[in-house]
């Protein structure tokens, strides 16, 4: 046991009233929340845009048909919306008054525009803010203490007897259902053009994608719409299938992924996996591994949710701590941190991952099954290999012939070569493999003579250089000189990844 304190540390005067405003904004956000809420359900935002952008007290009252007793009121809650950000406000010159306008916020509040970018956030807003979900959260301290048998319900299906989005949801209450629904839609698709615009090299070279989960096929239609030639299906259960559109645009599957994922090139789970526990992301992450091919031929499980981190500053931190909370709520699910990514993926038997890209709160992670490797050397290597079916082992000679693959590494071959015999070696190696756009390329591990990493690397890449040309006909290169291989032997470009120590890696193009 803890031993009990018997005193406090009493803080200073500044302290202390800086800990009472603080402690009101604490346990007064919900009010923020509600002053939101609110103002999405008298339709403000979209009162503003429909006014121009713009709109004074009394407009605001006479659009939304509000009584005029209520006007300093709305004032009042309209003045604690600008300053958390919904809106922000001008003094109008003729009136003196306040000139309401659109914060990027409630811009993406404002309903009933029809724009291929604009999803409506309306519903997220109502639904997070229900009754229901607040009640839920009322009974956080009541649901720690109750003993309960795993899996443990979330507080939602504790109080409610049904988790969200299940299908005895509509029997608790039918319209809160559907406004959830709609709000997962709507947070879902929120930003897909965004995704297709910074992070569109992820589709490129893919033939074939299974969207897991992907509702009505937004996110599907719009990735076929930028790359037309992948063929997209999109997975979800048949209560949703059963609505989806029947023009051919993108294939529909009925199904579950626990049980099986259509099989396609690439399979991706967009703000998917949060809603489930470790376990249960575990058994689907399987299934995707199953539907793809090796990482050499292309496959990969695209993941677009939130990595828990404070390196994109304190407020997108918060905002995804709160959604964690939500997740802890209302689901069974939770958003993680790249460590607790990195155990699923391990756990689920992917070989390796890469966060491509950040997103605001969120980000682009891919994860790869394991890679199909050969080794090419010469038989007299190649007799004593193991056998235990890891690598493939092919017996030849790379000046003659290189197995095909999606990529080919020399790692630490050209230096004992002259220039004329890399040259013939890096041909063999492009024959081998396919055009860029499908993921072809050359990675060579070798050192590039140069002077940037200081006086005591530099020195003992010439003495390398030194010992090749005493022992052997081949040579340790400058750039230039590896630029000029890359010409000769019909590559399109290169690129020197990384400087590891005195060597670097290659990654070269046709």
């Amino acid at each position: 046991m803890a031993a009990q304190a018997d005193t406090i540390e009493v803080p200073t005067d500044a302290e202390l009233l800086q800990a009472q405003a603080d402690l009101w904004r604490h346990s007064l956000y919900y009010l923020s929340s509600m002053g939101l809420r609110c103002a999405v359900q008298l339709g403000i935002p979209t009162t503003i845009h429909r006014l121009g952008g713009f709109a004074s007290l009394p407009d605001l009252m006479a659009e939304l048909s509000l009584p005029s007793v209520k006007m300093p009121f709305l004032s009042r809650l309209m003045r604690v919306l600008v300053a958390s950000g919904v809106f922000a406000a001008d003094k109008d010159s003729e009136s003196g008054g306040e000139l309401y306008r659109l914060t990027p916020l409630s811009r993406i509040l404002v309903d009933g525009v029809d724009a291929d970018e604009h999803h409506s956030q309306k519903y997220f807003v109502l639904g997070v803010t229900s009754p229901h979900c607040a009640e839920a959260a009322l009974g956080l301290a009541d649901w720690f203490k109750k003993d309960l048998e795993p899996p443990v319900p979330s507080p939602f299906e504790d109080l409610h007897g049904a988790p969200i989005f299940d299908e005895r949801t509509p029997l608790m209450d039918e319209e809160f259902d559907a406004v959830a629904n709609q709000g997962l839609a709507a947070h879902d698709n929120l930003g897909i053009a965004t995704i297709l615009r910074e992070c569109g090299d992820i589709f490129k070279g893919l033939e074939s994608l299974t969207d897991c989960c992907g509702g009505d096929g937004t996110t599907a239609r719009a990735l076929v719409k930028a790359y037309p030639h992948i063929k997209c299906t999109v997975l979800d259960l048949p209560k949703v299938i059963d609505k989806a559109p029947t023009d051919g645009v993108v294939y529909y599957v009925a199904g579950d992924l626990f049980h099986t994922v259509p099989s396609s090139q690439a399979v991706m789970l967009k703000l998917v996996l949060h809603f489930w526990s470790d376990e249960d992301c575990v058994k689907i992450l399987t299934q995707c591994k199953k539907a793809i091919p090796p990482r050499d031929e292309g496959g990969k499980v695209i993941i677009i949710d939130i990595v828990i981190g404070p390196s994109l500053g304190p407020i997108m931190f918060e905002a995804q701590l709160l959604m964690d909370m939500l997740m802890m709520v209302n689901t069974r699910g939770a958003q993680r941190s790249e460590n607790d990514w990195r155990k699923l993926f391990v756990e689920a038997g992917f070989k390796d991952y890469k966060i491509v890209k950040k997103l605001g709160a969120r980000c682009v992670i891919e994860a790869y099954p394991h890679i199909k490797c050969t080794v090419l050397d010469l038989p007299k290597v190649i007799d004593k290999a193991p056998t235990d079916g890891v690598v493939y082992y092919v017996a030849g000679d790379l000046f003659h012939t290189v197995p095909s693959s999606q990529a080919v590494m020399l790692k630490l071959v050209l230096h004992f070569w002259s220039d004329e015999d890399c040259v013939k070696i890096l041909t063999q190696c492009k024959k081998a493999i396919p055009p860029r756009d499908e993921g072809g390329k050359v990675i060579i591990i070798d050192i590039v003579i140069g002077p940037s990493l200081g006086p005591i690397m530099f020195e003992a890449q010439l003495l390398m250089d030194m010992l090749m040309m005493v022992n052997t006909r081949g040579a340790q290169r400058s750039e230039n000189d590896w630029r000029k291989l890359f010409v000769e032997a019909g590559f399109k470009d290169y690129k020197i990844v990384k400087k590891l120590g005195a060597r670097c890696v290659i990654e070269v193009y046709p």
